[in-house]
């Protein structure tokens, strides 16, 4: 049996990665108070994030789907391997609890980055060479992901909070509109190199 330390895949390698979803088109993210599943975005923000809380039910059901929409975005990256959700930023554009952003962008910090695959085909059948773009196809198929699930919403007509079935659908892109709408970057791609018993890197 060799001695020595062994590496592998299980060993902890981190890797961080910086998103950005841009949703500044209202054809791929609609904004209005509607009831239609596909309103909210995404974001991280729940309606007592908020002074104002949203007016109308609509307004709450569309708080509560973007809240859906990011859960189902970690719930697809913590599927790849063990992570960190961090550096959490949502544009100034959500100033209250009707308002939608525009643009939203975190930090994941894979612990072993060597799970997560470099190669396959995206949603929109493009070719996938890297992690980043792995990740960034898991981040548009969690956006597309059409879930139903019961969640808080506040209700602004009746001003109180209730416990309703919620349902998210993708929103008005296609499958390749939505991934054009998702950047991802290796934020940390420093190497560990080591030296021999003279000091110089091998």
């Amino acid at each position: 049996m060799p001695s020595g330390f062994q590496q592998n895949i299980n060993q902890l390698a981190p890797g961080m990665y910086r998103a950005v979803i841009t949703m500044t088109s209202t054809t791929y993210y609609p904004t209005t108070g509607g009831a239609e599943n596909d309103r909210g975005g995404v974001t991280p923000n729940s309606s007592d994030s908020f002074a104002t809380l949203p007016t109308t039910l609509a307004y709450g059901q569309n708080r509560a789907r973007g809240n859906m929409r990011f859960r189902n975005i970690v719930n697809a990256l913590t599927g790849l391997a063990d992570c960190q959700i961090m550096d959490i930023e949502v544009d100034s554009d959500e100033t209250n609890g009707n308002s939608q952003a525009t643009t939203l962008a975190f930090t994941v910090r894979f612990e072993r980055d060597d799970f997560i695959p470099s190669t396959g085909t995206d949603i929109a059948g493009g070719s996938i060479t890297t992690k980043a773009l792995y990740i960034k196809n898991e981040i548009a198929k969690a956006i597309r992901l059409e879930t139903t699930a019961n969640a808080r919403v506040y209700n602004g007509t009746a001003g109180i909070d209730s416990q309703l079935p919620i349902t998210v659908t993708h929103t008005g892109a296609t499958a390749s509109q939505t991934l054009g709408t998702v950047g991802v970057n290796l934020i940390d791609g420093t190497e560990l190199i080591t030296a021999d018993s003279s000091g110089d890197a091998e």
